[in-house]
């Protein structure tokens, strides 16, 4: 077991011994044989071998996407299929994210020096970069910390980003979700109109957060994570005011990833019966309402695979289409082995 998975399990155990663990009836698990790939429905089909963690282009034509949880950024065509390198011109440490930014370039994630392998080669020292988009330089360095993924505006240059201490520290460990906008002059880009939005003493220092997406359309409210948070909630924070609503309203492990363009609902990852921080891997995907009902509908069934899930979902901006990853239980948190196209317009309604 590794440091991060051990330190989050101390904080389940210290829910549990507070009585905050409920009952929740657990979706059956593991018992087909084979792979989800044996017999995928008609609206799933198989996209990448390898890679992970996608990203949309805002006319929904292309995929920006890792070939390694701390690696190179690609992008693929959809329509030619064919995929190209977008950070190997240059010397790096690797990077953990990638997502289009409104103006079409960049941000991305990654550690700024070489780690050694024991701390996921720098997976949890990662800071912000901007990579221009016509490819020709290096990745700007935006000299803020970033842990896990950031969420970028589809309307104009605003960015979130949390800032953390995990796993270096726990109990007390700083966790705050911050906004601010990117801004380029003259070809070199900083991060201006920084302010801080929410923040672990929100909840009673017993969640870590994670941010994810801006709502649309209006842009009024970030969506995000809070980890360890009744086994882990998708929540929303109101720009303005700082109300925070708990859309996930259960004690599975639910992990907000995608947004609908509609902003009626998002794609989770949603492991039941987990009342942990960590999930055991037996993770699947849903869509989760956004109206405070905790309503949601199954998307995948990759868990009933003994040793399989799905995860990273990704909605395309047109809604129409959804990448997500084949998860292999047992790896790295967020590890898939290989990329899949879910076809919403094909998929029963």
């Amino acid at each position: 077991m590794n440091a991060p998975r051990r330190k989050l399990l101390v904080i389940s155990v210290l829910l549990s011994s507070l009585g905050l663990v409920a009952c929740q009836p657990a979706e059956e698990t593991g018992f087909r044989a084979g792979t989800p790939l044996d017999d995928l429905p008609a609206w799933i089909s198989p996209l990448l071998a390898t890679g992970v963690r996608p990203d949309w282009s805002a006319d929904s034509s292309r995929l920006v996407y890792l070939d390694a949880l701390v690696g190179d950024v690609h992008e693929l065509d959809l329509a030619t299929g064919e995929s190209r390198p977008l950070t190997g011109h240059f010397e790096h440490h690797g990077f953990t994210r990638a997502r289009y930014l409104h103006s079409g370039d960049l941000l991305l994630c990654g550690p700024a020096g070489a780690s050694d392998a024991a701390a996921e080669n720098g997976r949890w020292q990662t800071e912000l970069w901007f990579l221009p988009r016509d490819g020709l330089g290096p990745a700007q360095r935006l000299n803020e910390p970033c842990f896990e993924g950031p969420a970028v505006s589809r309307r104009d240059m605003r960015i979130a980003w949390t800032r953390s201490d995990y796993p270096d520290k726990i109990v007390f460990a700083r966790s705050e979700i911050w906004l601010g906008r990117i801004e380029v002059i003259a070809g070199e880009a900083s991060i201006t109109d920084k302010r801080k939005l929410v923040e672990r003493k929100d909840f009673m220092y017993l969640a870590f957060l994670e941010t994810q997406d801006f709502r649309p359309p209006e842009e009024e409210e970030l969506l995000f994570t809070a980890y360890a948070y009744k086994g882990g909630e998708a929540m929303g924070v109101n720009i303005e005011s700082g109300e925070l609503i708990n859309y996930s309203r259960d004690w599975a492990y639910d992990e907000a990833e995608s947004v609908f363009p509609d902003g009626n609902s998002i794609a989770i990852e949603r492991e039941m019966d987990t009342y942990t921080a960590v999930p055991v891997g037996d993770i699947d995907i849903w869509r989760l309402a956004l109206d405070g009902s905790g309503k949601s509908t199954r998307l995948t069934r990759f868990s009933e695979y003994a040793g399989y899930g799905a995860n990273n979902p990704a909605i395309s901006p047109d809604g129409r289409k959804m990448a997500f990853g084949l998860r292999v239980k047992g790896g790295e948190h967020g590890n898939a082995d290989g990329m899949l196209l879910y076809d919403f317009d094909r998929a029963p309604k």
